[in-house]
């Protein structure tokens, strides 16, 4: 698998901020920008790989933006997924809590010393390289591409238990072939 350099948390942070202050600008004053040309130009800037736009998107569409762009819980999750899997270490630690028993998995394994050695890992970035290995592994078995969340059109789709079920079940798909990964990592 590529590897990607991650995207500083505190740079992700603060860009994020910014993307969102000027977006939710938009909702609230109609004489400037308009939302909807805005969060277009998002999504290109998403589809040309970055990692801020992404999880930008992702936090709009997890409880939308009134009349503008509908809550949709699956996109929701599939942009911070896709976010972290690109090295946005901002997007990562959001999804620490999603992800939670999946590190505690790969940490217990029995081969963890070996993991930590091939894949460089030590006490300060093991939540960033576990966590993008897990995003990487969830977005290939999911076919999860920025083009085709973008194609894919807007829809009410708010947060169902089936759903999270569905995203987890990704995740324990996803932890073997991880394992293997880091295990075979040069």
């Amino acid at each position: 698998m590529e590897y990607k350099d991650f995207y500083d948390r505190k740079k992700a942070m603060e860009e994020f901020k910014i993307f969102r202050n000027k977006l939710n600008d938009a909702i609230d004053n109609p004489r400037g920008e308009s939302f909807s040309s805005l969060f277009e130009g998002l999504k290109k800037q998403a589809v040309n790989g970055d990692v801020v736009a992404q999880d930008v998107l992702a936090y709009f569409y997890r409880d939308g933006a009134g009349r503008q762009l509908q809550e949709d819980y699956i996109k929701y999750m599939y942009w911070e997924i896709l976010a972290g899997a690109n090295g946005n270490m901002f997007a990562i630690d959001k999804l620490q809590f999603f992800m939670g028993y999946a590190y505690d998995t790969i940490v217990n394994d029995n081969d963890f010393g070996l993991m930590k050695y091939r894949c460089k890992i030590d006490e300060y970035n093991y939540i960033f390289v576990i966590g993008q290995k897990i995003c990487e592994e969830i977005v290939k078995n999911l076919n999860i591409s920025a083009q085709n969340l973008v194609e894919e059109r807007d829809r009410y789709n708010p947060y169902r238990p089936e759903h999270f079920r569905d995203l987890r079940k990704a995740v324990d798909n996803a932890l073997p072939q991880v394992i293997e990964n880091m295990k075979k990592q040069a």
